[in-house]
């Protein structure tokens, strides 16, 4: 099992006024020859969005768009009609497929919007563009995996179209979490939303990330009140 640690001040970073960003791997104005994904996962963007903050209405296509929003609220709006608002602890889906335009929006004019923007590649070109939200506020999280993304829908998760899964976690002191073995081909990536863990070797703290590379299960001990994201995608991008 090979094992690589990023620090979370080793994150690309972008500054727009209303927007305030943090990229795990190369995206927009930010290159890192070696930060241009991880297998399928594409983009891990941590933003911040002012009040009365915006993205204006933009493109996608070919791409498998999750958000997940930590403080606030967005409002959602697409050039297929759909609407909606995503506040804390919900989760929206943006398959933009053979195309789509979409607008993203902080409503509020005294409360930020805080949020982690997830890109992952489709496991094929040109599908119909689809637009879901869930709320996993009622998910039992305490010192357990919960599923919130996978590419069958189990559990209740939300399906995408790519042979990929996210799962996460409120890991307290005492306990010790294992993450699950995975088929041979995949990868895993372990993101610290909050507090300082220890796997593999590591120690990571807020923000931090550890990739692992191998199909066997590893644990993860905590140190201090720790907020959990574990990635499993395809390392061969299609």
């Amino acid at each position: 099992m090979k094992t690589f640690l990023h620090k979370a001040d080793q994150r690309g970073s972008a500054e727009h006024g209303w927007l305030h960003s943090k990229f795990s791997f190369s995206f927009a104005d930010y290159h890192n020859s070696e930060r241009m994904g991880f297998g399928a996962l594409r983009a891990i963007n941590d933003d911040i969005i002012e009040p009365d903050g915006r993205f204006g209405m933009h493109p996608h296509r070919d791409m498998e768009i999750i958000t997940i929003v930590m403080k606030g609220s967005l409002e959602h709006e697409d050039s297929e009609g759909n609407h909606g608002i995503i506040s804390a602890g919900q989760i929206q889906y943006m398959s933009a497929g053979s195309g789509i335009e979409h607008s993203e929006f902080n409503r509020s004019s005294h409360e930020r919007v805080e949020l982690f923007q997830i890109w992952i590649t489709p496991d094929a070109k040109g599908l119909p563009p689809r637009y879901k939200q869930r709320d996993c506020n009622d998910l039992d999280t305490i010192n357990r995996w919960s599923l919130i993304v996978s590419g069958d829908g189990r559990k209740k998760s939300m399906q995408i179209s790519q042979d990929a899964s996210i799962k996460t976690a409120r890991l307290y002191p005492g306990h010790t979490l294992v993450s699950d073995p995975i088929k041979k081909g995949h990868g895993r990536l372990l993101l610290v939303i909050d507090g300082e863990v220890n796997a593999c070797g590591h120690t990571l703290k807020r923000r931090d990330e550890l990739q692992v590379i191998g199909d066997e299960a590893f644990e993860i001990t905590v140190e201090r009140d720790a907020h959990l994201i574990l990635f499993d995608v395809p390392m061969d991008r299609p």
